[in-house]
């Protein structure tokens, strides 16, 4: 395992989340109305600089991101095992985190982009799903509760370029949960070369949500969650190089059973200003 941080679990009464709603066992897991689910829904956008409709999957993605809000997070990758993908010093929008992930879905060299995954979930066609089928996607998982709430509390230091991260997973059902968490840096405003659908090459184009690491393993940490049960994992992480500090994000997604059953995610500027660290 790849230990990026330093990780320490503690299991505390729910009672640090009062506020949270507790769901009777017979309400689980079923379509109720859009206004009553806590449950966010995740996207993965599969992407690449030499693929000419990736910018209208990237336009579909802002549109939803406009009209569902926090409750719709997406995550960009550029897998470099994708012949559409071309990676150079000065604008590379590939980390290796994106090919495992990509490969576990079953992308090849040769996958048509764009295409993206929801919630890591399968469809009888498999995990890809053409940018179409997005709005249609979320709409599903978007009625569903979820279990599991999420709670990110982030600090950062401008000068040493450190962040301090505290994620809280709340079970909120009745019988213990066994879930996997994943913390994931992504990075907006990127500007550089994208390939349009006019097949022209755009070299001011900005590229949004992109992922940039893994900050835990790859995988997550494996959680066990009694009921009403919260687990915090405090995290010390040194910001990459390449990346700039206040477009970053802190993304925290939870799976159950290989599904995402609930994600999070946290805009380092929007606490930059008013919560550095001393």
């Amino acid at each position: 395992m790849n230990f990026k941080f330093r990780y320490i679990a503690i299991s505390l009464l729910a009672v640090l989340f009062a506020a949270c709603e507790v769901i009777p066992e017979n309400d689980r897991l079923i379509p109720i109305d859009m206004e009553e689910s806590n449950r966010k829904t995740l996207l993965i956008e599969f992407s690449a600089l030499k693929c000419v409709n990736c910018p209208n999957a990237a336009e579909e993605a802002h549109n939803m991101s406009l009209l569902h809000g926090d409750m719709f997070v997406v995550v960009e990758m550029h897998p470099a095992s994708n012949t559409l993908t071309q990676a150079k010093p000065e604008w590379d929008y590939t980390c290796e985190e994106s090919d495992i992930y990509y490969k576990y879905f079953g992308g090849t060299n040769t996958t048509p982009f764009p295409t993206g995954v929801i919630n890591f979930a399968q469809t009888q066609d498999g995990y890809f799903q053409p940018y179409s089928l997005w709005e249609a996607a979320y709409t599903k998982s978007a009625g569903k509760i979820s279990h599991i709430d999420i709670m990110q509390i982030v600090q950062a230091d401008p000068e040493t370029r450190t962040l301090s991260i505290t994620e809280g997973v709340t079970n909120l059902s009745t019988e213990a949960l066994d879930v996997q968490y994943i913390v994931w840096l992504t990075e907006d405003s990127i500007l550089g070369p994208q390939m349009m659908p006019d097949g022209s090459l755009n070299q001011q184009y900005y590229h949004n949500h992109i992922l940039r690491d893994a900050i835990t393993d790859v995988w997550g940490e494996e959680l066990h969650i009694e009921m009403y049960e919260t687990q915090f994992i405090t995290i010390e992480y040194q910001l990459p190089e390449k990346v700039i500090m206040e477009n970053c994000n802190i993304v925290g997604l939870a799976l159950k059973n290989g599904e995402v059953v609930q994600v999070n995610e946290y805009k380092l500027k929007d606490i930059l200003s008013t919560n550095p660290l001393e």
